[in-house]
């Protein structure tokens, strides 16, 4: 991986980290904060990204964000299609434990 690319993958980890550390409420501050960063993650194209991986999880554990957040998106967003992303969850926590431990 080039340096360009170890930088992103770094700013993504970042990214994905403030995504999980949102509070589980449907409050507009939360829902705007979980919308920010889906837009930000995606913006990164030289990573291939855990989105199903972040989806599913914010699916399971983090309930209250992520019905409010699915109900204040348009079905024209480019945000739609990944809540209708699912997964096994405790393998999407493996693979984004993994994505977030490599170089």
């Amino acid at each position: 991986m080039n340096y360009a690319n170890k930088d992103q993958k770094a700013y993504i980890k970042e990214v994905i980290h403030r995504i999980f550390t949102i509070p589980n409420n449907e409050d507009a501050t939360s829902v705007k904060e979980l919308i920010a960063g889906l837009n930000q993650l995606l913006r990164m194209k030289a990573v291939v990204l855990p989105t199903v991986e972040i989806m599913t999880i914010i699916k399971h554990q983090k309930q209250q964000l992520y019905h409010a957040t699915k109900r204040r998106i348009t079905s024209s967003s480019n945000l739609n299609l990944l809540f209708q992303l699912d997964a096994n969850p405790e393998m999407a926590k493996e693979r984004l434990r993994q994505f977030m431990e490599e170089d």
